[in-house]
């Protein structure tokens, strides 16, 4: 995450061994792949809380079998093929907010040697759109057109590699060095909708990304996204931004605004905008519609002025209860605390570093157990006249600072959430991404920095997500925006 899910600070890690065991790691500046699994381990044994509070029992039996069979793996693995070692043991533990982040810096004669080796194709925009129309329900879900504001590939089949097999053939760049006709990407399909990715950078740098297509016209390859151009069902055509498909738009079905959201990650200015240009209509209206469908994270706060249409004035009890918030203290903690919070002149900073330092290995509340209880907040800021029926959709893609919204929804009295469960990332909230050595430039440990609960896994989300209250079956749904939009007519009757 995963990712554009959060704010993502690169912060250089410092190396120390871990004191509950002791672990041989080589010491010239070429790591093994082992060497790197063991540094991955300690990292995450640092300063991810999920580690310490959740192996146990089965979990840790479970654990201790993977953690053997990645070892094994790592004795014979080197360059890609660790990282496949590493990526997995890391994606064992299921949370969007853990993830192992790679590197796409590379030197001057490297950009030169694969800049040289790039591989072409002879597509064109008129033969794949002939090939596209011609296959119509045939195609596998990622063949078509994809967009990126100046980036346009055809992803085609590559029948050489096998049948789950495909290129993304450039159409268009985003950058002049790379030129149409180029292989900008190889993907090979795992499971329905969801494919690995071999990326290459504007820089040639090739990078893997977990890939999975929501909506139809979504591909969330974590971090990035790409939006689908052709072809386009016509239900799912203008619900995405035809430039920028990070990028929230507001249209209307059949009378009814819907806002649609695939990021929460630096677009608070429009949707400030889109909400000031239309106050009047939102405050009247009968119904609107939050579609959150593959939305990838970033701030919570970027709905701010969304959330006055969505919330009410008495509030139902949250589904996720939380005793506050945590931080495990760890050098990385107390670096991204200084960091995240403010710098060390204000108290709140000042008493959270020292607190983290004076218990280290420990969860250590944000709030400072002597500072007084923070006052009830007056809830004048929701607006009651409309809309009177609110309906948020929601599926397996929507993470992290969009999950925010989600509760917020759910516990208002005039929002309905439809869809499937959530991502389930905010046990393990925000992120930071920390070096897992000082040695090793390639690879780094992303992890959720802040603990929802202290009592962990109980109550969690982790693994399940926040269920809707109303689920839909996605794949047979050809349209769940009027499904929903016709639930909400249908209630306020």
């Amino acid at each position: 995450m995963p990712l554009a899910a959060c704010a993502m600070l690169i912060a250089a890690a410092a190396h120390r061994s871990h004191p509950s065991r002791s672990t041989t790691i080589a010491s010239d500046s070429t790591l093994s792949c082992a060497a790197d699994l063991a540094l991955l381990e300690r990292k995450m044994h640092l300063d991810y809380a999920g580690y310490t509070l959740e192996l146990r029992g089965d979990r840790l039996r479970a654990f201790t079998a993977m953690k053997a069979a990645s070892q094994s793996r790592a004795d014979t693995a080197s360059g890609e093929s660790c990282y496949a070692v590493l990526r997995d043991f890391v994606d064992w533990f299921d949370d969007p907010h853990l993830f192992l982040y790679e590197s796409a810096r590379i030197d001057t004669q490297e950009t030169t040697r694969r800049a040289a080796g790039v591989e072409r194709r002879n597509v064109t925009e008129g033969s794949v759109r002939s090939y596209f129309q011609r296959r119509g329900a045939a195609l596998d879900p990622i063949e078509g057109i994809w967009y990126d504001r100046g980036l346009r590939v055809a992803v085609v089949p590559d029948s050489a590699a096998g049948r789950n097999a495909f290129v993304a053939v450039l159409l268009s760049s985003d950058t002049s060095i790379w030129t149409p006709g180029a292989v900008r990407a190889r993907i090979t399909r795992r499971f329905e909708n969801g494919y690995d990715v071999v990326l290459s950078e504007r820089n040639y740098a090739r990078l893997h990304r977990r890939a999975a297509i929501y909506r139809h016209i979504l591909l969330r390859l974590s971090p990035g996204i790409w939006g689908k151009e052709f072809p386009v069902a016509a239900v799912d055509s203008g619900t995405v931004d035809p430039v920028d498909p990070h990028r929230p738009v507001l249209y209307r079905r059949n009378g009814t605004l819907v806002f649609s959201i695939p990021s929460h990650d630096g677009f608070r200015a429009v949707i400030d905008s889109l909400v000031n240009a239309n106050h009047d209509v939102l405050a009247h209206a009968d119904r609107m519609i939050v579609d959150l469908r593959g939305n990838e994270g970033g701030g919570s706060g970027m709905t701010n002025d969304l959330e006055p249409f969505i919330s009410s004035k008495e509030e139902k009890p949250s589904p996720f209860p939380t005793d506050g918030a945590f931080m495990l203290s760890s050098d990385d903690q107390i670096a991204y605390a200084r960091r995240s919070f403010g710098p060390e002149t204000t108290a709140f900073v000042r008493s959270l570093v020292d607190r983290l330092k004076a218990h280290p290995g420990e969860l250590v509340p944000l709030r400072d157990p002597v500072s007084p209880e923070p006052a009830q907040q007056s809830r004048d800021w929701v607006v009651t006249s409309g809309p009177r029926a609110v309906g948020v959709i929601i599926d397996r893609g929507t993470v992290s600072a969009s999950e925010v919204l989600v509760l917020t929804a759910l516990r208002s009295t005039r929002a309905t959430v439809f869809g499937e469960p959530t991502a389930g990332a905010l046990d393990y909230q925000s992120a930071s991404i920390v070096s897992i050595s000082p040695r090793e430039k390639r690879w780094y440990l992303g992890y959720g920095t802040i603990t929802r609960r202290a009592d962990l896994p109980h109550n969690g989300m982790r693994g399940s997500g926040i269920p809707p209250e109303v689920r839909l079956d996605l794949r047979t749904v050809t349209d769940p925006v009027g499904y929903v939009d016709r639930a909400l007519n249908k209630a306020r009757k």
